[in-house]
């Protein structure tokens, strides 16, 4: 005797085979979109208040116009928040050939956002305080770092993390900057 095969018996049978199929694909993605997505890497961001320490030494064939300036000191604390607004401090140390010093505190602040694990920063405001021998270094060479720094400041950056406290920032001119979780 054989048994028939009917409709309603095929539809009991697969329908919930494709429902765990269905379920077992929304798990998958959403797991995909919580470990490898740029989700991901808002929350590493918001998660930490992050700093950085950077040394330039400047040629003066380098860098036209800066003739007496020899080194910059930049220590900056960034805050991304939530909301997708951050603030930047940055303490600038200018050094000329006579290791005389001239300090800028410059405060950024503005919009941030990851996208295909780019960090793209879009600042709106910018302020500067200048403090040490104003006299040692000429306007030009002011303005000419400040604007240099304004211009770094709205490049993408590509995102890696490191470790659970530290970051990479690579730019698209091949300049790197690592953030690191402040303590």
């Amino acid at each position: 005797m054989s048994r028939s095969v009917t409709r309603s018996n095929l539809k009991r049978a697969y329908v919930p085979l494709l429902l765990l199929a269905f379920i077992t694909l929304m798990f998958l993605g959403s797991l995909y979109y919580y470990f490898k997505s740029d989700h991901r890497i808002n929350r590493f961001l918001a998660s930490h208040d992050w700093e950085s320490y950077t040394v330039t030494n400047v040629a003066s064939t380098e860098a036209p116009g800066l003739g007496r300036l020899k080194k910059i000191t930049e220590k900056s604390q960034v805050l991304f928040l939530p909301n997708h607004s951050y603030s930047r401090v940055t303490r600038m140390s200018m050094t000329n050939q006579s290791r005389i010093q001239l300090h800028l505190t410059i405060t950024e602040s503005g919009y941030w956002e990851v996208s295909g694990g780019y960090l793209q920063v879009r600042p709106k405001q910018f302020s500067k305080l200048k403090t040490g021998d104003e006299n040692a270094f000429s306007n030009e060479q002011i303005m000419s770092v400040y604007q240099y720094f304004q211009a770094n400041a709205e490049q993408s950056n590509r995102v890696d993390i490191l470790s659970e406290y530290s970051v990479l920032l690579t730019g698209l001119n091949t300049r790197s900057q690592v953030l690191n979780a402040a303590p």
